[in-house]
């Protein structure tokens, strides 16, 4: 006998002598005699007489009732445990079965007729697979895509596990991760008998999963022990593998790379590459188009040869007001129009939304902070004096940065503004000062922070500069450093960034100096730091790949411990921020909404865009023998005969009969 039901015997015998503790209390509970008017005095005499001789039978009746309830109690226990007979029968099997639920999955070649999917006919062959199992026989259901996720527990419940397969596992967006699945498979057999692995799967996966196998067996000559070993090998020892392929068709074409970035030095125009390639061992035509929001941007005619792939560049196109880029291919009407897997024919992604900055320079004619802005296109600027700023500081309340060059004012700009500081001073100081120093040389610089891309400052000169206390509790961090100084630092301030340089420019009238802006790096260090104030770094990555945990940087952003993340099926997943990174996971191809949150209130938010772009995926040339680890899988044999009968039918039917036995004893006065 075995017990295969979904209680552990930890948690029943807890639940076990619970409920024999509540029968046993309400039994000790003092029965409350009913009351009764009596005539005359001569009947208490009677009754009085006679109380001696029925206590010993009154307390065996109630000690019968308790015991007979305590027997329904038990025999409804355990017939939670599913007592089945015959499951350990010597021939029966446990058999985990991984049906593949990756992308390629998706392609309608599963008929003739091209109108069922590969999912579907998996699904018939994995349901035909239960149906055939013997009644000793158990399976575990497991569903590969990205994750490997197991859909039930072990069971010989066929209707049940048919039922699961059909409402349960559908195609995914993701390419599968078969060592993954394999493992989780293998975990789950240790220490059954006869355990059996059966994979239903287009076989469409990468070379080096298939590797990632090893079937025990002697130690090959010359090769050590440890050295042989692989952490990253699935181990299948004494596990029988076997394999049902689906599939028919490998004529596909697809976008296997859609890269986007704008041009530094122009941010209204942007570059887009697209590669594709065709899979099929025909010519096929494609009609490719590029779309900004629901406005096409670009459309051409492709013909393709046989495993050919293709790189189309558009340069210099110009920027619209939807930020979503869209290519999609088309089939042509002809021979070599037809495709089967439709989801690589659309790639996403996106642009930061981009305007012109307003910046307003509070200077005293700096023709070096002047002149250098003029190389940068993608602002409006606006010059005041620091009197006349003083005047009236409301003239930056519609600006989108503010550069106060060697002046510190006593009211800064409200956010969401950007500000900029070349030597700030005295108590306004948007960052704490503890002292100067004299001839600083950058010694250490911050290379992730986006102000420093392409920049080398080493050799630039400067006579002195403030040295600032940055505070990393407010988001405070330091750009560069003169020694252990530093000297160059920015944060985040709620819905603005604020930079501050340590030094003066050079300018009339000032006994300090540099030689930066003389320097190539000057002009580029403010194109830097203008797009961090923007949010539009160039290098900013905000398409990934479905089925790939990536690590998504938040910039600036402080304090923030968790994320929402909308899909584009508008489900909301919650993820964990750690670093200033959230972790994401795209699912489904599409754009996406990350928004980072601190104590359950938005403090910032994201765009993203997820595509197949996988190659191996793509590549949907079904296989009809999979070898695996250098072993060639066969299909699997028919199952035995084995025999198995359940018993909790049997034992909720005798629990019915003692219920019924007690309602009866109880009404009858036997029991009470």
């Amino acid at each position: 006998m075995s017990f295969l039901g979904p209680i552990g015997l930890g948690l029943w015998t807890w639940v076990a002598l619970g409920a024999a503790a509540l029968a046993v209390s309400a039994y000790i509970i003092k029965m409350r005699r009913r009351r009764f008017e009596v005539p005359f005095a001569q009947l208490w005499k009677r009754v009085l007489e006679q109380k001696d001789a029925n206590t010993l039978w009154k307390q065996l009746k109630r000690l019968m009732s308790l015991l007979l309830i305590l027997g329904i109690l038990g025999v409804l226990l355990f017939a939670a445990l599913d007592p089945t007979l015959g499951a350990v029968d010597r021939e029966a099997r446990s058999v985990v079965v991984l049906i593949d639920s990756s992308a390629s999955m998706k392609a309608m070649d599963g008929d003739e007729a091209g109108k069922q999917s590969r999912m579907d006919v998996a699904k018939t062959r994995a349901k035909g697979l239960v149906d055939s199992m013997g009644g000793g026989d158990l399976a575990m259901i497991m569903k590969v895509d990205g994750q490997a996720t197991p859909m039930s527990r072990f069971s010989n419940d066929g209707p049940m596990l048919d039922k699961l397969i059909d409402d349960k596992i559908n195609a995914s967006d993701t390419p599968a991760d078969l060592p993954r699945a394999l493992g989780a498979a293998a975990d789950a057999l240790r220490d059954r008998k006869n355990p059996l692995i059966v994979i239903i799967s287009d076989g469409a996966f990468p070379e080096a999963q298939l590797g990632q196998v090893k079937w025990g067996g002697p130690q090959l000559p010359g090769v050590k022990p440890d050295a042989a070993k692989n952490l990253a090998q699935v181990d299948l020892s004494n596990i029988d593998v076997r394999y049902i392929p689906v599939g028919r068709r490998s004529d596909n074409v697809g976008i296997i790379a859609f890269n986007v970035r704008r041009y530094i030095a122009n941010k209204a125009a942007y570059e887009v590459f697209i590669e594709i390639q065709n899979f099929g061992q025909e010519p096929a035509h494609r009609q490719l188009t590029l779309y900004n929001g629901q406005t096409p941007v670009d459309t051409r005619r492709l013909d393709l040869a046989p495993g050919q792939h293709v790189r189309q560049i558009y340069p210099k196109i110009p920027g619209g007001e939807d930020n979503q880029l869209r290519a999609t291919l088309r089939p042509v009407d002809g021979p070599g129009g037809t495709d089967s897997f439709a989801l690589d024919d659309t790639a996403y992604a996106l642009l930061p939304a981009r305007k012109k900055q307003k910046v307003l320079m509070v200077t005293s004619d700096n023709l070096f902070l002047e002149g250098a802005l003029l190389v940068y296109d993608n602002i409006d600027p606006m010059k005041v004096s620091p009197a006349e700023y003083a005047a009236k500081p409301a003239i930056a309340d519609d600006m989108d940065v503010v550069i106060f060059d060697d002046y510190t004012p006593d009211a800064l700009p409200q956010p969401p503004t950007s500000l900029l500081f070349f030597h700030p001073t005295g108590e306004h100081s948007p960052f704490a000062i503890k002292g100067m120093a004299q001839n600083p040389h950058i010694t250490e610089v911050d290379e992730g922070h986006p102000v420093m891309r392409w920049v080398t400052m080493s050799d630039v000169y400067m006579d002195r500069s403030e040295v600032f206390a940055p505070d990393s509790k407010k988001g405070e961090g330091t750009v560069a450093f003169s020694v252990t100084d530093p000297i160059v630092v920015a944060k985040r301030d709620g819905r603005r960034k604020v930079l501050a340089f340590g030094f003066s420019l050079p300018a009339n009238g000032r006994d300090s100096a540099t030689d930066l802006p003389m320097r190539v790096a000057f002009p580029m260090l403010l194109v830097n730091t203008l797009d961090w104030f923007a949010g539009d770094q160039a290098d900013l990555l905000t398409t990934y790949a479905t089925g790939h945990r990536e690590r998504v940087p938040l910039d600036g952003v402080v304090g923030a411990t968790e994320a929402d993340v909308q899909g584009p099926d508008g489900t909301i997943t919650h993820t964990p921020v750690l670093d200033g990174l959230a972790t994401f996971y795209g699912q489904k191809v599409g754009y996406y909404d990350l928004t980072a949150k601190s104590g359950g209130k938005a403090i910032a938010s994201i765009n993203l865009a997820a595509n197949l772009a996988s190659a191996s995926e793509s590549d949907i040339a079904p296989s009809t023998s999979l070898t695996l680890g250098g072993k060639k899988l066969e299909a699997p044999e028919a199952f035995a005969i084995t025999h198995s009968q359940k018993l909790w039918i049997y034992l909720l039917l005798f629990a019915t009969g003692l219920i019924v036995m007690e309602w009866v004893t109880y009404h009858r006065r036997i029991t009470v």
